[in-house]
């Protein structure tokens, strides 16, 4: 069977807001082309957007030497780093979802511990690798928590409807946009679904797929709608592994996010 893969057409469908038009950008960030959508008339919106995004990128990524993360890679082991309270957020969320998935779900790739600790005599956090070979990576959760903030930095700076699609991460609020399939083998695509208030992501770990998989479950090929689109991004890490949605872990975490599920076929 010919793999469907998640392409999001991010021209919105029906509008709820009163939009006369839309204000379009594409930009390269998160290590892929982020898209964002609000209404014409609203650029200090667009702009708001896009730096959250460049924030969280700066923040997280590991290919940025002076981020968060590889920072703390350069420090000595037990050597607090302070982090940023975004960073300090998504390493929490990880920390959690790694508990509640019997670890399937793990930012260190099992390279070794870590721990988040509060700093004393002031106010923040800060990131403490516990082992020579810890190495952390994000990006199965980051990407999805970035889009989030996209949308909440849009919607602060007076965007009645934004949307925003960092390679597949893609979230909508006060407007509704389809979600295409394509065909890789037979060419074309067709319309999935319609998202509206809310987020969906999609992770490919089948053979053959660039991307790899950490653990030695099953690998497939999924997508996930959730409320908020970091949850939706890390849960097809989680249901990748499982390689079914409705195993019994996988429904548990769906539950507790509101989410939804799709494993896609060949």
């Amino acid at each position: 069977m010919a793999r469907p893969q998640e392409m999001p057409d991010t021209a919105p469908a029906r509008p709820r807001a009163v939009v006369r038009g839309w204000l379009r950008r594409a930009r390269p960030w998160l290590g892929t082309l982020v898209d964002i959508g609000v209404p014409v008339g609203c650029e200090p919106a667009l702009e708001a957007a896009f730096e959250a995004i460049a924030r969280a990128h700066r923040l997280m990524s590991v290919q940025d030497e002076g981020s968060d993360l590889s920072r703390a890679h350069a420090a000595a082991v037990g050597l607090p780093v302070a982090i940023h309270p975004w960073t300090a957020e998504v390493l929490r969320l990880s920390l959690d979802l790694q508990s509640r998935s019997d670890g399937l779900f793990d930012v260190a790739r099992g390279s070794g511990r870590w721990a988040v600790r509060s700093l004393q005599g002031e106010a923040g956090h800060a990131l403490v690798r516990l082992d020579a070979g810890t190495r952390l990576d994000l990006g199965g959760i980051a990407k999805g928590w970035a889009v989030d903030q996209a949308v909440r930095a849009a919607q602060a700076a007076g965007a009645a409807a934004v949307w925003v699609n960092a390679g597949g991460d893609l979230r909508a609020e006060g407007v509704t946009v389809p979600v295409r399939l394509r065909d890789e083998r037979e060419g074309g695509a067709h319309t999935w679904l319609q998202l509206s208030d809310g987020a969906i992501a999609t992770s490919d770990f089948t053979p053959g797929a660039r991307s790899e998989l950490a653990g030695t479950l099953r690998a497939a090929h999924v997508s996930v709608a959730a409320p908020d689109c970091a949850w939706a991004d890390a849960l097809t890490k989680v249901l990748a592994q499982l390689g079914d949605a409705q195993h019994p872990l996988a429904q548990a975490l769906l539950q507790a996010h509101g989410a939804r599920a799709w494993v896609h076929v060949r």
